[in-house]
């Protein structure tokens, strides 16, 4: 039992001052999840669309050590063109199996600036810190509603 009172003090020492802060923080995340968000929209809406095939996994010396594995993908341009392009982002585990079709991006003058645009990829900082500013608001908010459900119920 010693746990459990340790807890429910801990609670009521801390929830007030949490209970005002963390919604704050988690509403100030979910602020910068939209921007980040519109942001990547904005810079994705100018390029083209294509669909590529990933053809292998080029596997290059990180200069830290180890291994990283950078997708090469070919597709055709809106012009018909057909384009072989090493990406820019790896990572320590291949991402793509070679022969998996991918979206990519690019821009009509330079088709060798060509990313893979999976929903992941595009918006990875607006998505994390939209998780977390939901969490730390739903938190904030348990926190502060929390201490009067538990002051009423004992």
């Amino acid at each position: 039992m010693g746990f459990l009172r340790w807890m429910r003090e801990s609670f009521e020492r801390y929830s007030p001052g949490l209970g005002a802060v963390l919604p704050w923080v988690g509403g100030a995340l979910l602020l910068l999840a939209l921007g980040f968000g519109l942001r990547s929209w904005n810079a994705t809406r100018s390029r083209l669309k294509a669909t590529a095939t990933v053809t292998d996994n080029a596997a290059i010396f990180a200069p830290a050590g180890g291994i990283l594995y950078f997708p090469r993908i070919r597709f055709r341009t809106h012009t018909g063109d057909i384009v072989q392009v090493l990406t820019l982002r790896g990572d320590e585990d291949p991402e793509f199996a070679a022969g998996e079709q991918v979206p990519v991006l690019y821009a009509a003058n330079n088709p060798q600036d060509a990313v893979i645009a999976t929903r992941w990829r595009v918006y990875k900082a607006a998505i994390l810190l939209g998780i977390a500013g939901v969490i730390l608001l739903d938190l904030g908010l348990l926190m502060g509603y929390g201490r009067r459900w538990l002051g009423s119920a004992g």
